[in-house]
């Protein structure tokens, strides 16, 4: 009886050990990005810096956004929209406020969204400061595969040897 107990024991613990060493283990990537000290348009004096959570379809991925601004005073007004293909976790609230003030000039956001389908996809933020003007930003969110895929470039020469992008022609008729 006791080689029974063993033996039972012995084989519970060599699956278990076969299943987690088969076990997908993979600790989401980390996208991040900034528009510090990059060029911009005219508008509000607003920057962003953003961390995205890189997950397979149908995981959360966690999106962290600072929004900073110079500007002390007034309300800096958030309009936030979602690609169609992204799910949010919880409710977002699609126009946020922030009352801009001497001791902060970082104002945090966060969200959790999924997707269905591999892609990359947007969280659109469109930044306000009355009298400063407005900034418009696109944090993309990698979902499964999605991540990997670049487009090619077809770099060719011309007659002279200067290099040049060939692409598709897009055309529409009015």
């Amino acid at each position: 009886m006791n080689n029974l107990i063993k033996l039972c024991i012995s084989s519970v613990l060599i699956g278990s050990i076969a299943m987690a060493s088969t076990a997908k283990v993979s600790e989401p990537k980390l996208i991040k990005g900034t528009s510090i000290g990059k060029y911009a348009k005219p508008g509000a004096p607003v920057d962003i810096t953003y961390t995205s959570q890189n997950v397979e379809v149908g995981e959360s991925a966690e999106v962290n956004f600072d929004l900073s601004t110079s500007v002390q005073t007034g309300i800096m007004h958030v309009k936030i929209k979602i690609d169609k293909q992204l799910s949010a976790l919880q409710k977002v609230n699609k126009n946020v406020s922030f009352t801009l003030d001497k001791s902060t000039n970082v104002y945090p956001l966060k969200m959790n969204v999924s997707a269905e389908a591999d892609g990359v996809y947007y969280i659109k933020l469109l930044v306000t400061i009355k009298g400063k003007g407005a900034r418009a930003f696109a944090v993309p969110v990698y979902i499964g595969e999605g991540r990997v895929k670049k487009s090619k470039v077809s770099v060719q020469k011309t007659a002279s040897g200067e290099n040049i992008s060939v692409s598709k022609a897009v055309e529409s008729v009015e």
